[in-house]
């Protein structure tokens, strides 16, 4: 068994999962929309150009998720939480599906492919991406909360359990 310096950084595993994810995520979008052009979609195909333009933006937008999830991972790293699998691979999926529709500005002059329709939910059209962005959003929060949760029962019930 090979002993790891303390100067050398080491490979964190979950974010690894979260780059995987990330990748994994912006292919799937970029992929889905292909097909859905050249096939139809699950209906029609609907071209959004609201936010045109705004690379830059997501590209910070991106920044700051990453940053926020490695100063949160570092704090549980610190307090003995363990390394928080969801809220990377949640940033990784944020971030993917945010960085998947800034490309698609580039890619289609239309704008974002938009094809899964929800009529019975609500009169807007989503694309995968749209999908990554709010479980990726939803998914990392709620794991950062359960984990605090987790680690305050911990000590809780380790505090009760100590012999005065």
């Amino acid at each position: 068994m090979r002993s790891v310096s303390p100067d050398r950084p080491t490979l964190d595993l979950a974010a690894a999962a979260g780059a995987v994810a990330l990748v994994f995520g912006f292919a799937l979008d970029l992929g889905t929309k292909t097909y859905a052009i050249w096939h139809g979609g699950l209906g029609l195909v609907v071209y959004n150009d609201v936010h045109a333009g705004d690379f830059r933006r997501r590209i910070v937008m991106s920044l700051v998720a990453i940053a926020v999830t490695y100063a949160l991972a570092d704090v549980a790293r610190r307090r003995g939480i363990g390394r928080l699998w969801g809220a990377w691979i949640g940033a990784g999926l944020l971030v993917g599906g945010v960085m998947a529709n800034g490309v698609s500005h580039l890619i289609w002059s239309a704008g974002v492919p938009d094809f899964i329709h929800m009529y019975s939910l609500s009169p807007d059209v989503w694309n995968v991406a749209d999908f990554e962005i709010a479980w990726g959003l939803t998914g990392g929060m709620a794991s950062v909360v359960a984990a605090a949760v987790y680690a305050y029962v911990r000590e809780h019930r380790r505090s009760s359990h100590a012999v005065p």
